[in-house]
């Protein structure tokens, strides 16, 4: 009815990018464009990740690369870096964050990005060492605490995990994400489900509708035996956010539950479209004998 109404194609363009309807949503986007809309950049960004999706790395780079001042300038720096980690041009990436000239959150940020990117390359010890050593001047920043917290799991330094999350709890109360973190922790290593349970509950009540907590809900209803309850969480969760992990816990309940063909259909969807997550490879791997 409306087709070169800038804010019916931003629309379309946005909610196809949601669907993964690449085709749908690059026409919509490109001819916003066109038609001049008012916040060029944004749509350059939504572009990006379009091609970012598909692994076009290069046509990803273009895009971000247009923008350069504005609100999506630092995140478009941030994603080219992810970009060229994704082709393996790690050392390159790390300069490139390096020369970015940002202080205050702005530079937190860069260093969580790089340290993604650590990560990302298996290089656990490199993160852990950069945010610790970030952490020393700035001890009470609550999203290097957070970062902290989530590479020293990946080391199986629980001890450190939990010590920089219960702080991170008391500086900022209201953070779901931390509660969150700690509960699933101790429901993935099946140890203080009880005060896991708890955990969860909270960062539920502080986020209700957050797909990850709820997925940890359901994990640890799963570590207490509660299987109809876990399947109904991690349904939700599932549901609301196709993630390869949450596709891992619910095709591992529904198998426990005897539901072995919604399992399969499941994990074989996960797979499709997250063919090189780990969790979801080694559960599948574990169960189907």
């Amino acid at each position: 009815a409306y087709p070169d109404d800038a804010d019916v194609l931003y629309a379309v363009g946005l909610l196809a990018l949601q669907l993964k309807d690449y085709d749908s949503a690059e026409s919509s986007l490109r001819r916003l464009l066109e038609v001049g809309y008012r916040d060029p950049d944004s749509v350059r960004y939504m572009l990006g990740q379009a091609a970012e999706d598909q692994k076009k790395w290069d046509e990803a780079l273009r895009w971000y690369g247009t923008i350069r001042q504005g609100d999506n300038a630092l995140p478009a720096k941030l994603r080219i870096a992810h970009v060229m980690g994704e082709q393996g041009r790690l050392a390159e990436a790390r300069a490139y964050l390096h020369a970015i000239n940002a202080t205050g959150e702005d530079h937190v940020q860069v260093l969580i990005a790089e340290a993604q990117l650590l990560r990302d390359a298996n290089r656990l010890d490199d993160a852990y060492d950069l945010v610790a050593k970030a952490l020393k001047d700035q001890p009470e920043q609550p999203e290097l605490l957070y970062d902290h917290a989530i590479t020293a799991e990946k080391l199986e330094r629980f001890d450190v995990l939990e010590k920089s999350l219960r702080k991170l709890i008391r500086l900022k109360p209201d953070y779901a994400h931390a509660y969150n973190a700690l509960g699933y922790s101790f429901a993935d290593r099946n140890t203080r489900l009880p005060e896991a349970r708890k955990l969860i509950e909270h960062a539920l009540e502080l986020s209700p509708k957050d797909a990850y907590i709820i997925d940890s809900m359901g994990w640890v209803l799963y570590r207490m035996g509660d299987l109809k309850g876990a399947a109904a969480q991690l349904r939700r969760a599932y549901d609301g956010r196709p993630d390869a992990e949450i596709g891992a816990h619910l095709g591992e309940v529904l198998w426990k539950l005897g539901d072995h063909v919604e399992a399969e259909r499941v994990w074989d969807e996960s797979l499709k479209s997250h063919p090189e997550n780990e969790t979801l490879q080694k559960t599948v791997k574990r169960l189907r004998r």
